[in-house]
């Protein structure tokens, strides 16, 4: 991953009552909201990566 986002559920969700998580929820600015954000540049760095990595594959395929 290119960004580090230090936060994770266990450090900073885990525990949290269910008002506590709704209120996170619609704060663009709570530890929740970078959990998705995390997540999201997670998946897309993974696609890219197997993306990268497939069409690798298939350029050395079609040399042979």
């Amino acid at each position: 991953m290119s960004r580090s986002i230090h936060t994770t559920y266990s450090k900073d969700i885990f525990g949290l009552t269910k008002k506590e998580l709704e209120e996170q929820f619609n704060d663009p600015n709570s530890d929740l909201a970078s959990l998705a954000e995390k997540s999201s540049i997670k998946a897309k760095v993974k696609k890219e990566r197997k993306d990268k990595r497939i069409e690798i594959k298939n350029i050395n395929s079609e040399k042979k």
